[in-house]
């Protein structure tokens, strides 16, 4: 935190800046300045709260993984980054219809997802911010829009490691000992090298599913081969806890329902193993596969733009997710807008699981069998 005069900026959680930094720059911008400009440069994962020149603002990542929630408290705008908090201030009830449409899909379609679980709580979208005014008025304002897809395919991934090899270098310390989860894909997979890279010492962990055709623990195994400073922990999937064991014990409540909590004893049980071997921190590849890999729905866009390049996606997709030919030729010739297709998308979750794995235009009930299908192994 920094302050100067009636001028104060704060950042909260993990980052690459420090107070003298902060400092620096606060002292920097002028009156009518950009805060988000004067941040240009800072990593890691944080919220920032700023009151300049008789005026407040406050936001937190806009990957979403540091959330932002508003409410009215005593004719006054109170921001938290848990809802709850703010329910308990305001006396606020779950909201049922929210609560109702988290439990019948694990991820909800935009905009459906970002709405908090509480009455009287409102959630600020990933990617805006709150302006608190001096009359007590409080709007939004957008501090980050997705660049331009404008970079060759080569440039973007070095891109992409730039800020992969800073994001994991912030957190490690050369010769620290972490828990990272290595489970043979490329998110995870990445993860460890980078972190080996940084000087980290390594315990993975590694799940060995004995799900016919799984080859995960194979390519896991190939990687520990090729890493430095490195203790491998390999866990029989018949060994470990069963799904939603400790259920019924106490913890620290989430901020909405989630699918974790199905494999949370599992993932309690190898945490332990990692401390046990002298980890600090825990490295996952959650959340890899969303940022690399597009959702099928591309395709139909992607089809008025160049034919032959949507066609040709269209079939690896249809290969590898085993579509029919007749409801591929559907998704990709389907007209209907955004808006009309969530509005009927509802009556997706009466059908059948066999008929769910048709692909959808905008997405639906392909991806989310394919989710159900690897949680289930």
């Amino acid at each position: 935190m920094a302050s100067a005069g009636e001028r104060l900026l704060a950042v909260v959680g993990t980052s690459s800046t420090t107070a003298a930094d902060l400092m620096t720059r606060l002292k920097s911008m002028g009156v009518d300045a950009d805060l988000e400009a004067a941040l240009h440069g800072v990593q890691g994962s944080f919220h920032v709260a700023a009151w300049l020149d008789g005026r407040g603002y406050v936001r937190g990542s806009a990957s979403g993984a540091r959330r932002l929630y508003r409410a009215e408290v005593a004719g006054a705008t109170v921001c938290a980054d848990r809802a709850s908090t703010l329910a308990w201030l305001t006396g606020g009830t779950p909201d049922i219809a929210q609560l109702s449409a988290r439990l019948a899909a694990p991820y909800l379609p935009y905009p459906l997802a970002d709405a908090a679980m509480w009455s009287a709580v409102e959630s600020v979208p990933p990617g805006e911010a709150l302006n608190l005014e001096p009359d007590g008025g409080c709007r939004r304002s957008v501090w980050w829009k997705p660049p331009p897809a404008e970079l060759p395919l080569a440039e973007g991934a070095l891109r992409l490691r730039e800020a992969l090899c800073g994001a994991v270098a912030l957190r490690v310390r050369p010769g620290q000992v972490l828990g990272a989860d290595l489970s043979g894909g490329m998110d995870s997979t990445s993860l460890c090298f980078l972190a080996a890279e940084a000087g980290a010492s390594l315990v993975t962990s590694t799940l060995h599913w004995k799900g016919p055709g799984n080859q995960d623990h194979h390519y896991a195994a190939y990687a520990v081969k090729h890493l430095p400073r490195v203790e491998s922990l390999v866990f029989p999937s018949d060994e470990l806890p069963a799904c939603f064991t400790g259920l019924d014990e106490p913890r620290d409540p989430g901020q909405e329902p989630a699918g974790t909590l199905r494999d949370l004893s599992r993932r309690q049980h190898t945490a332990r193993e990692m401390r046990a071997r002298g980890a600090v921190l825990r490295l996952s590849g959650s959340g890899g596969d969303h940022m690399v890999v597009p959702p099928s729905s591309y395709i139909h866009a992607l089809l008025r733009r160049s034919p032959h390049t949507a066609l040709r996606h269209a079939a690896g997709f249809k290969a590898r997710s085993r579509w029919p030919l007749g409801a591929t030729a559907r998704m990709l010739l389907g007209a209907a807008p955004y808006p009309s297709w969530l509005t009927t998308a509802g009556a997706l979750l009466r059908m059948p699981v066999v008929e769910a794995t048709e692909p959808q235009t905008w997405g639906g009930a392909a991806s989310a069998s394919r989710v159900g299908e690897r949680a289930g192994r």
